[in-house]
């Protein structure tokens, strides 16, 4: 399942990177990565110094490696993480058309197995935060193509690509996700949102009721019915607390 914009369907036309320089939004949120870093550190000092575990435990090396926390999701927000990390999103609010921020966590010695996610309209973002080794033992892969994390330095890439994560140190590993809207495709925002949202809540649905998976007609109807639904909170708010609580594992 997947959502690509009618506009750039090929996916060789979209690099497996972006250029960072070509962003002029990356300084800013680079200038001001330890407040971002030491509003984590405050929240995992207060809640076992982890994070909630992934929903998609089939991407996964192990059990519960993979580790998140939204603060905003494809425009919906986590109304207890706005009290939590307020100096976090404003700094990121200040990116024009930012529709989603988290964080992300993996153990060590663990792996993201290979996946793509919904649509190429968007920069997926990486910030560093606590990185413990670089590569080969720690790092990211877009296609044929690997990076190493850096504190306080910001990863872009195309989204659409497989892409996998691991983490071979001793140390955990913690980055913010981010989602910025490209140029090109701004106005297309409300609806690949929805798109987007629907994808997530279906992996829910399959989680729910897994007979659902076997059936594709089931799938994909249930998939199109819940990005039409989906833009009505994406487009206007309305909605948003209940599309909150369907998305949250907390």
């Amino acid at each position: 399942m997947g959502y690509f914009t009618e506009e750039t369907v090929d996916l060789k036309q979209d690099p497996y990177f972006f250029d960072p320089s070509d962003c002029d939004w990356v300084r800013d949120i680079e200038d001001n990565w330890t407040i971002v870093r030491d509003e984590l550190e405050q929240y995992l000092s207060g809640h076992g110094q982890t994070l909630i575990p992934y929903f998609g435990e089939h991407l996964m090396s192990s059990k519960k490696c993979w580790r998140a926390l939204g603060l905003k999701f494809w425009n919906i927000y986590h109304p207890k993480m706005m009290k939590e990390f307020p100096r976090t999103l404003e700094i990121f609010e200040r990116i024009p058309h930012m529709v989603s921020v988290s964080f992300s966590q993996l153990e060590p010695h663990s792996s993201i197995k290979p996946h793509f996610g919904e649509t190429n309209a968007i920069y997926r973002c990486h910030l560093g935060l606590a990185i413990p080794g670089t590569l080969p033992e720690c790092g990211f892969q877009v296609g044929t193509e690997q990076r190493p994390w850096q504190e306080g330095k910001v990863l872009l890439f195309c989204d659409a690509h497989y892409h996998t994560a691991f983490n071979n140190t001793d140390h955990r590993r913690f980055i913010v996700n981010f989602d910025v809207f490209r140029p090109e495709f701004a106005h297309r925002e409300a609806s690949v949102c929805a798109r987007s949202l629907a994808a997530i809540l279906t992996q829910k649905v399959w989680n729910w009721f897994p007979f659902v998976k076997t059936s594709p007609l089931a799938t994909r109807i249930i998939y199109h019915t819940l990005a039409w639904i989906m833009w009505i909170p994406s487009a206007t708010g309305i909605g948003s607390y209940t599309v909150y609580r369907l998305l949250a594992d907390d």
